[in-house]
């Protein structure tokens, strides 16, 4: 498929994602969306392994799709052999999508076949790799609608929808269709969504050439890891730059949060990795890492967690772990950043290399994490470090960069390459072009220093300088002053300009419905709007004061404080750690859908703030000291994406701030709290209202995220005339 027709279909496939969610956060909808494009690849993917086999057994005219399930039950043990998993014709996504709309029980049919699908490999050695791979493909979630009738609406689009996308005949040379669909989504949905995409997806160009760089001078790789997969996108490089069959012995990787490792499984069978290739694990690398029995690896690429919170010293086993100990001391506990280059060194190959993304402060900074990379230079392991240019990366602007390991080095100087002006600009992101991976990597490839850009640095250079590998400090850039082109400021002002007029008609277009007389009618609708006590509408707990780190015992738990309480919709962060409950205790325990209220603060303004959790906490959460929840009660229909917009009126917020005593702290009384009256509308009123309002906040965070660019745009600008109209020919001696 040619380039413009690629372009073209990801443009088609964005967009009907986008229409699919409705008024779903995009990255809440995203698993759907990904989730029904998994499920229709194996399902084809499967259908074209029985078929292949057929014919090649002389029966031409086999369509798999076609026989019954009976019929169909003699390939069963020997399917599951070969691919992993098995799926009934009748349970294939093309006959689903084709009865879907005719089927009432739609969100049971499709339940019941996302279970048969991973108990199809049960006592196999599949099992593990499919178990709970359609866990957040929630068929029944509120969020694809509050009746049944419209989930099954929803469900059905997204199954046409899904079986529209163009790319069953699409493939070429470096990856194949569905896994291009995939990595565009994942893209698309990792830019959109900020920080909580950008947690776990590496850019492509990125991971291109940090996998490139750890196979300089080879054609095939034994086997490759990354110890903070994410969704597995550094790890599938090695498919598109050596190509699968080139990965002798497998795909190996280990990532903490559950959904991103159901993400990245899915990745992996998306890329036609069949299950006995790859070994992906669920846990803490750190604490639990689970491939001791499959290392060391030759290839080894990551882009860790920056600067996280683990163990360390607190945790006596650690310092004389052997992954650890060689360094004599320990990365610092808030700052786990070695201690993932000291793993990945351990389980790195004599013959392998290990390219990493690393925060810059790593390479500088003094205390413990400079012991470890004395220990690094000391033991001639430190190969290379890149500098990379700002704002690669989704969620943050921070300027990265990547530290090349190897075992088996035949000199003790170090390469540095200072890539930071080696970017170009697409959308609001900064991106390395092909020019400029392939400038590191010839540089990289055969070391030379070039001014502004490179330079092999003695060990006894860096020695000197206390160990910093600092990059600017051995290649400082160019003059960093800045040759402003006003007439590509111009255009991007006129582009801004533009946007920014678009977004404010949208903008317009939902005030205008706000204010419609059909709309404002439905508010004023007192025969739908019921009037509840908060004791009425829910239960509320309090969070246990004056704990204490030795009042739990038995591994860890994150606590939710007061201070935690903040102006979002989404679990607040947890600053605590301490050790977990014991079964005795009583905590409180944080679950979907609670509304979390500050029970106590120093200032008026802070009282009674709420943040509604919408999301199931990824690990067990509990409740600490001055906070209360209400948890509403299951027969009270309160939509959180309505409620979280709810408890934050300035009505609710001054009723509830009424319910503050103390002297020294405004305390909320519990008592007063239960007795607070609150109006809750009809179900589909709720949804109305939540679908306009977070329409509306959607776009000013968007109007928000585009007026710093302009200000920084405007100030150059500015620059530009400044030194324009302030300078002056001056005359010459001769003609004066």
């Amino acid at each position: 498929m040619a380039g413009n027709d690629r372009s073209e279909l990801h443009k088609t496939i964005w967009r009907i994602a986008n229409e699919l969610r409705g008024s779903v956060d995009g990255w809440d909808f995203k698993q759907y969306v990904l989730g029904f494009l998994f499920y229709r690849f194996i399902s084809e993917n499967l259908t074209n392994y029985i078929n292949t086999n057929q014919k090649k057994a002389g029966k031409g005219n086999f369509d798999y799709a076609k026989i019954d399930d009976k019929t169909a039950e003699f390939g069963r043990k020997t399917t599951v052999e070969e691919k992993g998993f098995y799926i009934l014709p009748s349970e294939l996504f093309v006959n689903v999508r084709s009865k879907a709309k005719t089927d009432e029980n739609l969100n049971e049919t499709l339940a019941n076949i996302f279970k048969n699908i991973e108990s199809s490999a049960l006592g196999s050695p599949s099992e593990l790799d499919l178990k709970g791979l359609f866990d957040d493909l929630d068929v029944n979630s509120n969020k694809l609608g509050p009746t049944v009738a419209q989930r099954h609406e929803r469900l059905t689009t997204l199954l046409v929808a899904v079986g529209d996308f163009s790319i069953a005949n699409y493939s070429d040379n470096t990856i194949d269709a569905f896994g291009d669909a995939y990595e565009y989504l994942m893209t698309m949905y990792a830019s959109s969504a900020g920080k909580s995409g950008g947690e776990f997806f590496t850019p492509q160009e990125v991971s291109e050439l940090l996998a490139k760089i750890t196979i300089v001078g080879k054609n095939k790789v034994n086997k490759v890891y990354d110890p903070a997969c994410g969704s597995g996108s550094l790890l599938l490089q090695y498919a598109k730059v050596l190509g699968k069959e080139n990965v002798k012995n497998g795909f190996f990787g280990q990532e903490i949060n559950i959904t991103t490792y159901n993400l990245c499984r899915i990745n992996m069978f998306l890329h036609d990795i069949n299950y006995e290739k790859f070994d992906i694990g669920h846990g803490d690398t750190l604490a639990d890492p689970i491939h001791w029995d499959d290392q060391p690896f030759e290839a080894i690429v990551s882009n860790p967690p920056y600067s996280i919170e683990w163990d360390g010293d607190s945790n006596p086993l650690m310092i004389n772990d052997q992954r650890f100990s060689p360094a004599g001391v320990l990365a610092p506990k808030s700052k786990a950043d070695l201690a993932f280059t000291m793993h990945i060194l351990h389980w790195l190959a004599t013959n392998g290399t290990a390219a990493i993304v690393e925060f810059p402060g790593v390479m500088y900074r003094g205390g413990a994490e400079r012991k470890i990379r004395k220990y690094l230079l000391d033991n001639n392991y430190v190969d290379c470090v890149i500098l990379l240019p700002p704002d690669l990366f989704f969620g943050t602007g921070i300027q990265t960069c990547i530290l090349v390991l190897k075992k088996s080095r035949k000199t003790s100087d170090v390469l540095f390459i200072n890539a930071e002006n080696s970017f170009g600009r697409e959308g609001t992101k900064n991106t390395l072009r092909p020019q400029d991976i392939q400038a590191i990597l010839d540089t990289y490839s055969d070391p030379k220093s070039k001014e502004h850009f490179s330079k092999i640095v003695s060990y006894e250079e860096i020695k000197a300088n206390k160990f910093s590998l600092k990059v600017t400090l051995y290649v400082p850039p160019m003059d960093s002053t800045e040759i402003i082109d006003i007439e590509a400021i111009g255009s991007q002002l006129n582009d801004s300009v533009e946007t920014l007029i678009n977004l404010r008609e949208e903008i317009s277009k939902v005030l205008t419905s706000l204010n419609d007389s059909r709309f404002t009618q439905q508010l004023s609708d007192t025969s739908k709007i019921k009037t509840y006590t908060l004791s009425k509408l829910g239960d509320i707990h309090s969070g246990l004061r004056g704990k204490k780190k030795s009042h739990f015992v038995d591994g860890n738990a994150k606590f939710v404080s007061y201070v935690n309480v903040s102006n979002n919709s989404k679990l607040p962060k947890a600053i605590d750690n301490y050790v977990k409950v014991n079964e005795n205790e009583r905590q409180t325990k944080v679950q979907k859908g609670d509304i979390i209220f500050t029970g106590s603060s120093e200032t008026l303004e802070d009282v009674g703030l709420t943040s509604v959790v919408c999301e199931t906490p990824e690990e067990d959460t509990y409740l600490n000291s001055f906070c209360f929840i209400l948890r509403p009660k299951a027969e009270i229909e309160l939509l959180p994406s309505y409620a979280k917009y709810l408890f934050r009126s300035k009505l609710i917020r001054d009723k509830i701030i009424k319910c503050a005593n103390g002297v020294t702290r405004y305390n909320l009384s519990k008592e007063s709290l239960l007795e607070t009256e609150i109006q809750v509308p009809d179900i589909d009123i709720q949804e109305k209202i939540a679908q306009k309002l977070e329409e509306l906040e959607g776009l000013t965070e968007q109007i928000r995220s585009l007026l710093p660019v302009e200000l920084a745009v405007r100030a150059k600008q500015f620059s530009y005339y400044r030194d324009k109209i302030t300078q002056f020919e001056v005359a010459s001696d001769d003609n004066q």
